[in-house]
């Protein structure tokens, strides 16, 4: 495989994508917005460019045939959300389409409206949520499900106008990382008793980062024809929320808090066959090695800030 570019590489998805990568022997170049000691020490280039700059982007991209999306900001303000999900999306899918690249664009299972499918399955064709003031159910909040959702968008306009890319959706990435949301900041609410606006049966849908990682690899190398437009959920399996709650709490501590009232209650679940119907794939990790995971870096103080 040529040259890929990968953005997000300095967190937690897109640092496993380029170490990965790394480890099959592809030149990988980081795009990030300050060096990293971590990625030099891998070998891996990295360029600093914002990914707003579309044609700092194509003037980085010297060999490179491919680039992985995986920048983006969880936070609540949506002006951030947007300069970075969107804005920074239109930069990429901009320069990916005008650089011939190949594009994997790494999304979210929060872009589904829940509140208008309901408890059923929710597949690739579900309703994505809209911005306005209606509350979302939703664990990641309005910012971040709303401008992800946007983000989509940009892709599938870029496609439509003869891009190779694919959007990949993962629920919650299970794995240990400094800025893993859900193995370390989340657990880190959980141990400091913050009462998490979840209800305790409400569907988590999860996967491992390294099935997430397979996933990306497998869009890199398969057909064009099978990428293009390629959208498709990347799910390892469903427990109830409280299974996760009460998993990390046996692994960090934190005192029992009540259930907010007005706790999201979604209880349906992710399809999951097209990603092996389209990539040959099928996350094989299961939910107690990805706290395993978690619960080692614990241990080992890595994570206790």
């Amino acid at each position: 495989m040529s040259e890929v570019l990968v953005t997000g590489a300095t967190g937690f998805v897109g640092g496993r994508i380029a170490r990965r990568l790394a480890e099959r022997g592809v030149d990988v170049v980081a795009l990030v917005r300050s060096p990293s000691d971590a990625l030099a020490d891998l070998g891996i280039a990295q360029r600093t460019v914002a990914l707003q700059d579309l044609e700092g982007i194509q003037a980085v991209a010297g060999q490179a045939r491919a680039i992985v999306h995986a920048a983006a900001t969880a936070g609540p303000d949506h002006a951030t959300a947007d300069e970075v999900n969107v804005h920074g999306t239109r930069g990429v899918t901009g320069a990916a389409l005008l650089s011939d690249l190949r594009l994997i664009h790494i999304s979210t299972t929060s872009v589904y409206d829940l509140a208008a499918v309901g408890d059923t399955v929710v597949d690739e064709l579900a309703p994505l949520v809209a911005r306005d003031d209606t509350p979302l159910v939703s664990s990641s909040g309005n910012a971040y499900a709303t401008t992800k959702a946007l983000a989509e968008g940009e892709v599938v306009r870029a496609v439509q106008s003869g891009l190779v890319g694919a959007v990949l959706r993962p629920p919650a990435v299970l794995g240990a990382g400094p800025t893993s949301t859900w193995g370390t900041r989340v657990p880190r609410r959980i141990r400091d008793g913050e009462a998490l606006p979840i209800a305790e049966d409400s569907t988590f849908g999860w996967v491992h980062v390294e099935d997430l990682v397979d996933a990306v690899l497998a869009a890199l190398d398969a057909d064009p024809e099978v990428v293009r437009g390629l959208i498709t959920n990347v799910v390892g399996g469903h427990v109830p929320f409280a299974t996760y709650r009460d998993a990390v709490r046996a692994i960090v501590g934190g005192p029992q808090v009540p259930t907010p009232e007005d706790a999201m209650a979604w209880r349906g679940s992710y399809a999951t066959t097209q990603l092996l119907q389209t990539l040959d794939v099928r996350p094989s990790r299961t939910f107690e090695e990805a706290m395993d995971e978690i619960r080692t870096s614990w241990e080992h103080g890595d994570l206790d800030a």
